[in-house]
């Protein structure tokens, strides 16, 4: 989950560390550090904290060279401490490495490494690569390489840097995401293309067990056999506004704002106006496949595994298929179960969230057949799954996810639809989805509109300690992301639940001092729904309600209204969550927290 970093060329190597750490950040804030190439020294500075506080206080002159290595971690082995901060080195100073993922026999090789009087001064898996490295180098960076990879056990992204090479960086990947950039007279490596965006002009995507040498020549990747290998490269096509956050204050912002326009896009790239099918190109299963299917499991975490409670119920509803969601640390591929009559769909962000990695590998194993809704065409779990589906939210920065949810609610409801369409009863469900689905982006756009009624609620609630969140049918996936929205930036506990449940138990935890946010949808669920708030209004519970723009039994119900669009049931979980991720938004700013980078969380789970 950290991010990592490498540069040479003819230029100072530091800004570009820095820089591109300060990118990845994302992925990781808890330390960061780099080391560079120097008067015939590797150079580190490093400690705990993040980089815009780290780097203002290094010495320029002492980390100037043209070449170097930059890190920003989350800690998995050992606390957050500048000793365990990377980069990590050996212990005579000849290599420097820097790592994102898990080497999984780190005990035995540290034991086997402490035997032959190696002395470790971290906590860190890290640090075996480094003492590693400088006994496995011989001269021949990719023997060593190779080496590493036989040696090795787990997932992980490393970029070694040696004294005696200056003006090479040696890469490896298996399992963590890795791309190699280059230009004229510049070779770079990282974790995002991100990072090397504006320093690149193309790119490489670094497959499973692949080594690659960087220098200011270009870039030259190799096999686990060390054999040299032609990859194709592709240009580097960032621009500023998925760089910047432009006026916005926070990336959180930017990225619910730029929901209304990536919607329009997946609406778009899926839907054939001509035929009136939705089109997944690279599905990579044939209608008879897809008629096929006896059950659905939809596989995710964290925030996926909410998108994966809508896309269980879109799938029941729509396609007729038994369906349901699945934590993918929870997944467990029975041989007797699964097969090919058993769809599994991997739903990620990243794309390298290794519990839902290890669902796919499972479910392919037991005969199953896989699916991924990702955001990242180049990553783990895309390479692994047998068919694919893109989500189209474009670079999402905030830890915290907003337009790659909706993006993943919309896409697995296509998905669904592509399912009732092989099974011969979809075209009148997206015949009469299609108007909404067209209006879409409009209510959305709406829906942040009334921010002022947001903020004007956020004032109410933010000191509050405790939340609840009610939802029914579609929206109790909505219940459950709204709160974890605010508990994730905002640091206040909330829990999200089905209405229904609330009698069942939470009721007792009701009061004026524990806001409770009622999503008030139309559909066959709004008079119970509307029974729920009232039950909560009798204990003297202090109700804000997600509710239709003209919507009277809202306001005889309820405390405080965030009003919305009224859309298609199916299509009111993207609109109704928007003024909640603006909510959690504005608590979370009111309280002093950071938004885009909240405590012990990063974007990308590389571990399990």
């Amino acid at each position: 989950m950290c991010g990592i970093i490498g540069y040479v060329g003819a230029g100072e190597a530091l800004p570009i560390l820095v820089e591109g750490i300060r990118l990845l950040s994302y992925r990781g804030y808890d330390s960061a550090g780099v080391a560079v190439a120097h008067d015939g020294r590797l150079v580190v500075e490093k400690d705990k904290g993040r980089i815009e506080d780290l780097a203002p206080s290094w010495d320029r002159q002492k980390l100037s060279g043209s070449s170097g290595i930059g890190h920003t971690r989350w800690a998995t082995h050992g606390r957050p401490s500048r000793v365990n901060a990377h980069p990590q080195q050996d212990a005579a100073g000849d290599v420097v490495v820097v790592h994102n993922g898990v080497l999984e026999n780190d005990i035995a090789l540290r034991e086997e490494l402490e035997a032959a009087g190696v002395k470790f001064v971290s906590e860190t898996d890290t640090e075996v690569f480094a003492h590693l490295y400088a006994r496995l180098f011989r001269g021949d960076p990719v023997a060593a390489a190779r080496e590493i990879l036989a040696r090795c056990h787990g997932r992980f992204s490393l970029v070694f840097l040696h004294r005696a090479q200056p003006g090479t960086l040696v890469a490896v990947r298996r399992g963590s995401p890795l791309v190699a950039g280059y230009a004229s007279g510049v070779g770079l490596v990282a974790s995002d293309v991100r990072a090397i965006a504006g320093h690149a002009d193309r790119a490489v995507e670094i497959e499973e067990d692949e080594i690659v040498i960087v220098t200011r020549d270009g870039v030259a990747v190799h096999g686990a056999d060390g054999a040299r290998k032609d990859r194709a490269a592709h240009a580097v096509t960032y621009d500023d506004s998925s760089l910047g956050k432009g006026a916005f204050p926070h990336w959180m912002l930017k990225e619910i704002h730029e929901q209304p326009d990536r919607l329009a896009d997946l609406v778009a790239a899926r839907i054939d106006p001509v035929h009136g099918r939705i089109r997944l190109d690279e599905l990579g299963l044939t209608d008879a496949d897809l008629a096929g299917i006896e059950r659905v499991d939809l596989v995710g975490c964290g925030t996926a595994s909410y998108a994966c409670m809508y896309g269980a119920r879109a799938f029941e509803a729509l396609a007729g298929v038994p369906a349901r969601m699945v934590p993918g640390s929870e997944f467990e591929a029975r041989a007797e179960l699964l097969g090919p009559r058993r769809l599994v769909v991997a739903v990620s962000q990243s794309g390298e969230t290794a519990d839902t990695h290890a669902a796919v590998e499972a479910a392919k194993a037991a005969g199953a057949r896989t699916v991924g809704v990702l955001n990242v065409r180049a990553s783990r779990i895309a390479r692994s799954v047998g068919g694919f589906v893109d989500i189209h939210a474009g670079p999402e920065i905030c830890v915290a996810s907003t337009k790659v949810y909706t993006g993943m609610l919309l896409s697995l409801l296509l998905l669904a639809l592509r399912v009732a369409q092989a099974r011969g009863r979809g075209g009148a469900a997206l015949a009469a989805l299609r108007p909404a689905l067209d209006a879409l982006p409009d209510a959305v756009r709406r829906a942040i509109a009334g921010h002022d009624h947001v903020r004007e609620v956020a004032r109410e609630v933010h000191r509050a300690q405790n939340m609840l969140y009610i939802g029914r049918g579609p929206d109790h996936a909505t219940a459950v992301e709204g709160a974890m929205k605010m508990k994730e930036i905002s640091y206040i506990h909330a829990e999200g639940y089905a209405a229904g449940e609330l009698k069942h138990g939470p009721i007792a935890l009701v009061s004026w001092d524990v806001p409770t946010v009622a999503l008030l949808g139309q559909g066959d669920a709004r008079t119970k729904m509307l029974a729920n708030v009232r039950e909560v209004r009798a204990r003297d519970g202090l109700v804000i309600a997600v509710a239709g723009e003209d919507d009277a039994d809202a306001r005889k119900v309820a405390d405080m209204i965030l009003p919305v669009p009224t859309v298609d049931p199916w299509l009111a979980p993207l609109v109704h969550t928007i003024p909640l991720q603006l909510l959690a938004y504005d608590v979370a700013r009111r309280r002093g927290c950071d938004i885009d980078q909240p405590r012990n969380l990063a974007k990308s789970v590389t571990v399990q």
